[in-house]
């Protein structure tokens, strides 16, 4: 339904879009195009063929140094091991996977931690908001641009992936309810490490906030997402 498309320099979004009773979710993923190119989580198994030829269009399989899994949940590695059979020279950086042995050529991160790509230094930073308790986002250094994994999804009410293209209070509304969803992990009895995270990233230098499961924001939209979820 939507292509490849870059949203920041050396970062593009391999876009995934699903049809439901309200509109459209998404299934997302991101591929970083440095000088050591890296995946960034692998989608659901049942997207499997359009994944790999939407993914492998924008970078060789051989280049690719780093997939990066922000949770093991089934929609977000639905095709890891696609992309570890087809990148011969990628090394996986997820955290610890307590039910699972290690993968193959796999670097254990935790929240905080760093790994250099080349060009950029790749920082695991945890959202606000999630639904395993696992899960890391991904920040870069070199392009701003922060992986959030399930936190900031919206469900939108045409096909796109940029919440610049909806309405503002639409849009909020929407990030509001996918936001009270996210339990039993999410924070929003305990305020307390939910803001911690929150200010967190309210602190960084961000182009743009990325989600599997929503569209991209930039720009002055930023702040308003963060006011939206933080809780009162």
């Amino acid at each position: 339904m939507l292509r490849p498309h870059r949203i920041a320099p050396d970062t593009v979004l391999i876009p995934r879009l699903i049809q439901v009773e309200n509109g459209y979710t998404a299934i997302h993923t991101m591929v970083i195009t440095g000088k050591e190119p890296v995946l960034v989580d692998t989608g659901a198994a049942i997207h499997r063929d359009a994944w790999r030829e939407d993914v492998f269009s924008v970078v060789d399989p051989r280049d690719v140094r780093w997939i990066f899994i922000s949770h093991d949940d089934a929609d977000h590695i639905g095709n890891l091991d696609t992309a570890l059979d087809l990148c011969p020279n990628a090394t996986l950086v997820t955290a610890p996977r307590p039910f699972s042995p290690p993968a193959p050529r796999t670097r254990v991160i935790a929240d905080g931690e760093s790994f250099h790509a080349a060009d950029r230094v790749l920082t695991a930073v945890r959202p606000p908001l999630y639904d395993a308790p696992t899960t890391l986002g991904l920040y870069d250094d070199g392009s701003g641009v922060y992986w959030a994994a399930d936190c900031f999804g919206a469900i939108t009410p045409h096909p796109t992936s940029n919440a610049h293209d909806l309405p503002l209070d639409d849009y909020l509304e929407s990030l509001h309810l996918h936001a009270t969803t996210l339990s039993p992990w999410h924070a929003w009895l305990d305020p307390t490490p939910y803001n911690h995270y929150l200010d967190h990233l309210t602190s960084m230098e961000l182009t743009a906030l990325t989600t599997a499961h929503g569209p991209t924001v930039t720009g002055s939209r930023i702040p308003r997402v963060f006011d939206t979820i933080r809780k009162p």
